[in-house]
């Protein structure tokens, strides 16, 4: 069983693997017992484009809470799904929201279970529990950063599995 704080790191870190995929700047990413945030630089890209990461990056966080620590319970993931239907907003109507939220929230399934984001949440988790708060330059200055990071949609193979995975 994963202590709150467990949950909370890796779900945060979940929306740090989402961030840096998706080249949104990290100012820092925090955890204080049962609770953690992460703070955004400004992002800039194409606006469909961006609204989509970002609605993504919202959800990306409880999808990795839910696959290295089993189901979201207490309803922690609330926050994170309204910010996702916050941004959606400023593009779609109401009913087409739930379509676009149940979309974004299986990329983001499928970003956590990557080999490279296994291994960056994994990392960070780690970090989050043992420092507390990480500024993005502690980010980028993790074990094996670059060298595994996706491209062209492959993973170097050193990346690792979570704990418990198959």
């Amino acid at each position: 069983m994963n202590s709150a704080s467990e949950r909370a790191a890796y779900h945060e870190a979940g929306h740090c693997a989402a961030a840096i995929a998706y080249g949104i700047p990290i100012i820092a990413v925090t955890i204080e017992g049962e609770a953690g945030y992460l703070v955004r630089g400004h992002y800039r890209e194409r606006p469909d484009l961006a609204l989509e990461c970002i609605a993504t990056l919202c959800l990306a966080g409880p999808a990795a809470e839910e696959m290295f620590c089993g189901p979201i319970t207490d309803g922690s993931d609330r926050a994170d799904y309204e910010m996702a239907r916050h941004h959606l907003a400023r593009q779609f109507d109401p009913l087409r929201i739930g379509v676009e939220i149940t979309r974004l929230r299986d990329a983001a399934k499928r970003l956590v279970r990557t080999p490279w984001a296994q291994q960056r949440i994994g990392l960070i988790a780690a970090a989050l529990l043992r420092h507390g708060t990480l500024s993005g330059a502690d980010l980028g200055g993790l074990p094996v950063w670059e060298a595994t990071r996706p491209v062209g949609g492959r993973v170097a193979p050193t990346a690792k599995r979570p704990v418990g995975s198959s």
